[in-house]
């Protein structure tokens, strides 16, 4: 009986090598408010062309629409690590996400689903409250399931400026 199990565990930790259950983050929509009297760029989707972001400055806006896929297990953990440039807001389904204990904190970021969930989508809000000297901003996300495999991680690069518009 140990040799059948022993033979069965390569499958097992292989699940996870070929990326089959890993879980995966999509941004499905990408968009910038950009606090402007004159020069709105608002409503334009950069999910697929990060690259062209604006140059934001303090006081505009990022909204990402997160699509948060198990990948055929259910979720865990989704985790926001921003920098302390930006000012942060959570948007999800609360019937997904557990309440019990302190695994869920909106405030840091975190959020527990509840047993079951698979699937969700969150809305990342962040507004630009400072500018540093070298002008670069992070949004970064980590989403685990309950598979035993290494989470994902995506990261959304911000340009920014200390200039006022004229």
């Amino acid at each position: 009986m140990k040799k059948r199990v022993l033979l069965l565990l390569p499958l097992f930790l292989g699940a996870c090598s070929d990326g089959g259950e890993s879980p995966i983050i999509k941004i499905e929509k990408l968009s910038v408010k950009v606090d402007s009297d004159n020069n709105s760029v608002e409503g334009e989707d950069y999910a697929n062309k990060m690259d062209n972001l604006p140059t934001l400055k303090v006081g505009d806006e990022v909204e990402a629409l997160l699509l948060l896929d198990g990948n055929g297990a259910e979720l865990k953990t989704f985790k926001l690590q921003n920098d302390e440039e930006l000012a942060t807001k959570l948007i999800y389904k609360e019937e997904e996400v557990s309440t019990e204990g302190n695994l869920t904190d909106e405030d840091k970021g975190q959020l527990r689903f509840k047993d079951g969930v698979t699937q969700s989508q969150v809305i990342v809000r962040a507004t630009i409250e400072h500018v540093d000297e070298n002008g670069d901003v992070k949004l970064e996300f980590y989403l685990s399931s309950k598979a035993e495999c290494e989470g994902a991680e995506e990261v959304i690069g911000l340009k920014t400026t200390n200039e006022k518009e004229n």
